[in-house]
């Protein structure tokens, strides 16, 4: 199995699109014959999040693990498919982050985007927001790694 792997820095152009990493297009080619993009904003997080046909796959098999008309599933249908968008990439790998992704995320116009590979997923982070995120998690992940909660 393939994940994408890895952060890279790139720049958002005046217009509000920035290049998506060349091994993410890659991969994303490989997992869609599209090689489209499914981009929304992070519930849990100031960012983005995004992946190919399979990311919206595994959302759609999470919701459709509980019975119809349950209102934890049309919380979760209600709370992301609306916000999620299919975004196509054009000839020099780029996607237009419109002005809802960009306020989402706290990303300006233009400016940078760090693009952090979360296996089956990536996010997209305003520069500073993802230093501070980072610092936090690699510290929880090491207390975590020498047997303690990380908490």
């Amino acid at each position: 199995m393939e994940f994408f792997l890895s952060t890279y820095r790139n720049k958002i152009d005046a217009k509000g699109r920035v290049s998506v990493p060349a091994p993410y297009r890659a991969l994303l080619a490989r997992k869609s014959a599209e090689g489209g993009l499914i981009l929304g904003p992070d519930i849990a997080a100031p960012a983005l999040v995004a992946g190919g046909r399979d990311y919206l796959d595994g959302l759609n098999r999470r919701i459709d693990e509980l019975p119809d008309l349950h209102p934890e599933r049309e919380m979760l249908i209600d709370g992301l498919l609306p916000f999620l968008s299919e975004l196509s990439l054009d000839q020099e790998g780029r996607v237009q982050l419109g002005a809802h992704f960009l306020e989402h995320a706290g990303l300006a116009s233009p400016g940078e985007a760090v693009f952090v590979g979360r296996r089956n997923s990536f996010q997209i982070w305003e520069p500073r927001a993802w230093d501070a995120r980072a610092a936090e998690a690699r510290v929880k992940a090491a207390a975590w790694l020498r047997g303690g909660s990380g908490s």
